[in-house]
């Protein structure tokens, strides 16, 4: 399966991966073949992109994360959240703190798994579900950094509330705002409140809203401002600013050392699939194929099913090539929607 803007949907490509709507119920359920109507429907729910299935070599299997159930109830409750603090009331975080703890369930159950592709996110609901996938990309980083059990969790309820103070400002005060909703709850650790506070600081002190650097930047928002940034460009509601990946763990990693503290960018990209399953690739022979495993242990080098040979011919069967082994051989660039449907055409 690949992940597909939905102004490039076409009728008839078949659903990979269902879609369900802000309150949980199912839009479009794998399987589901396009029509004009569902992408209308689809632009209606101002969902961004959807995955469909590989019109080449057909179905590919990617495992979540974590299960869709507990992501869709995590944003509802996160969401819930955040309209209490907008009207000023008393905030119940106990069903956040419950997800919270199923979300760990879940990633302690899948040890090693790569994170591969998007969620899919409506644009009423993005901020909540960037802020779920800025505590999954948190949990992993501290998983990666060896923390301790409670450690994490408090890192986890940091990362899920790093933006709660935007109910009050979407500018740069969110963080100050944060911190004021959070350290007032006296059921929550002070440090998920100064993870909000100092989620923009800069390891070389160029953030805000205190100008901290290197050290004095508490580990827990250290964590969640990479894992803020790397989400924010990979799921960017405009297309046209959205980075694959691989784009987006190169530039974390020119900024370690500068905005990132460099062990935990090191730890962060240990979980990250640079061509997540399903990315259609070219190799430095011309050749080009799509990716079906990432070894964990040098996620660079996938395995690849070959579509064409370096000539660009559409190949009669599609061998598999594992660049692990085959090691004169290297990705040099994605393919986009348009190159891949060349490739059909011919």
């Amino acid at each position: 399966m690949r992940v597909i803007e939905v102004d490039q949907l076409k009728e008839g490509m078949k659903i990979a991966k269902t879609i369900y709507d802000d309150n949980g119920r199912v839009l479009l359920s794998a399987g589901s073949i396009l029509s004009s109507r569902y992408i209308k429907k689809l632009y209606m729910y101002g969902i961004p992109f959807v995955y469909i299935e590989d019109e080449i070599i057909g179905p590919l299997h990617v495992d979540d994360l974590i299960n869709d159930r507990v992501r869709i109830q995590t944003v509802k409750a996160l969401k819930n959240v955040v309209e209490s603090s907008r009207m000023q009331k008393d905030i119940d975080l106990r069903p956040v703190s419950s997800l919270v703890n199923k979300i760990l369930d879940d990633l302690k159950g899948e040890p090693g798994m790569l994170v591969q592709l998007l969620d899919m996110r409506s644009a009423n609901m993005y901020l909540y579900n960037h802020s779920v996938g800025v505590c999954v990309l948190s949990i992993l980083t501290g998983m990666a950094l060896n923390l301790d059990d409670i450690k994490v969790k408090h890192l986890g309820m940091g990362a899920l509330l790093h933006d709660i103070g935007k109910s009050l400002s979407p500018g740069p005060e969110h963080t100050i705002h944060g911190f004021e909703i959070l350290r007032n709850n006296k059921a929550l650790n002070v440090m998920i409140a100064h993870t909000a506070y100092q989620h923009h600081e800069s390891y070389n002190g160029s953030g805000f809203p205190r100008q901290l650097q290197g050290e004095n930047i508490h580990l827990f928002a250290a964590i969640t401002g990479v894992a803020n940034f790397y989400d924010n460009i990979i799921s960017h509601p405009v297309p046209e600013k959205r980075l694959y990946p691989y784009q987006a763990l190169e530039v974390i990693l020119a900024e370690s050392g500068h905005s990132f503290h460099p062990e935990i960018v090191k730890a962060f990209c240990h979980n990250i699939a640079p061509y997540p399953i399903g990315t259609a690739v070219r190799l430095n022979n011309g050749a080009t194929g799509v990716v079906i495993s990432v070894p964990r242990s040098f996620p660079t080098r996938p395995v690849v099913k070959l579509i064409t040979n370096p000539v660009g011919i559409l190949l009669a069967s599609f061998p598999e090539l594992d660049l692990m082994k085959e090691t004169s051989l290297f990705v040099i660039d994605i393919l986009s929607e348009q190159e891949r449907r060349d490739i059909v055409v011919k």
